[in-house]
């Protein structure tokens, strides 16, 4: 249905997909100690519940079925269906309204959907393709078809993230995409619009929303990069034996000292000296005296 091989990958775009691929990276090194994630405090918060709701579809094909579920869960409904009617894509932030885009009738809505759908699950199967590629040409034409009545732009925003997630870029769920894409607004409608008149003009012109959507996910990973900076430091510094310790905590809410020996099988002295540090670095607190003292997270 789409035909990337003649996109042009300008260096700007180049420089877009390889920092967000380092990113990648950094947070997959991150993300193999939970105890570390969880020091992000909200960041770890909003991810995991986030992802309770895209896990359950992470690991099936890509699908119209998968679509339609997914836009039922943020309709409130058990399943969305294809619109019957059709309106405008409104483009806005807040009360201000940016500018209004024709979309696809319902008849060829549902018609092209499920090419679209097919095309993008090949895609991602054969991997010939860059896989942030693959999903910025189908949010494109999904936008431009928006198959649903109403919340078509936030299924957008839920269904980057879960594709994302797919393909291995973990941190997805961790930061939400609409602070970025309400400061860049304006650029977003324009990009739109741009791409959607030169598909119907048969010389498409992919350039000016790649930039957009590449940049969107560049803010994206640099949110979390802010955090992960402020914390990046004393969660590399931190003894194996710290961490493993506070890693106990997940499924603890409080352990003294001889459960702590047991579970973690440190040296009393050296655990001694690594709760210490864990107190005074505030992450765990201490509670009780002597032999009846026990630990808890801050």
């Amino acid at each position: 249905m789409l035909n990337p091989d003649h996109i042009k990958i300008t260096p700007e775009i180049l420089k877009q997909l390889t920092e967000i691929d380092e990113f990648k990276g950094s947070w997959g090194a991150l993300e193999k100690h939970t105890t570390a994630l969880q020091l992000l405090g909200d960041v770890a918060n909003f991810g995991q519940n986030f992802k309770a709701v895209l896990e359950p579809w992470q690991e099936q094909p890509f699908s119209e079925d998968v679509i339609k579920k997914l836009h039922g869960v943020i309709s409130g409904k058990k399943e969305g269906q294809y619109k019957a009617t059709n309106f405008p894509l409104i483009i806005q932030r807040g009360e201000e309204i940016i500018g209004t885009l024709d979309v696809a009738t319902p008849e060829d809505a549902e018609a092209l959907m499920g090419k679209l759908v097919e095309w993008a699950d090949e895609a991602f199967e054969a991997k010939d393709v860059h896989p942030l590629l693959v999903i910025a040409l189908f949010m494109a034409v999904f936008l431009q078809l928006s198959p649903f009545e109403k919340g078509n732009q936030r299924l957008a925003r839920m269904l980057i993230v879960l594709l994302m997630f797919k393909a291995g870029y973990s941190y997805a769920p961790y930061s939400a995409l609409e602070p970025a894409m309400n400061a860049k607004m304006r650029n977003y409608f324009d990009a739109l619009s741009y791409t959607q008149e030169t598909l119907e003009a048969g010389q498409p012109d992919w350039g000016p929303w790649l930039r957009f959507f590449f940049g969107l996910l560049k803010d994206q990973k640099d949110q979390l990069a802010v955090r992960m900076e402020k914390g990046g430091d004393t969660i590399a510094d931190m003894p194996k034996l710290s961490t493993k310790v506070l890693k106990l905590f997940e499924n603890h809410e409080r352990l003294s000292m001889k459960e702590i020996e047991r579970l973690s099988r440190g040296r009393r002295s050296t655990l001694k000296l690594r709760l210490g540090e864990l107190v005074s670095g505030g992450y765990l607190m201490r509670h009780g005296r002597a032999r009846a003292t026990w630990y808890a997270r801050v």
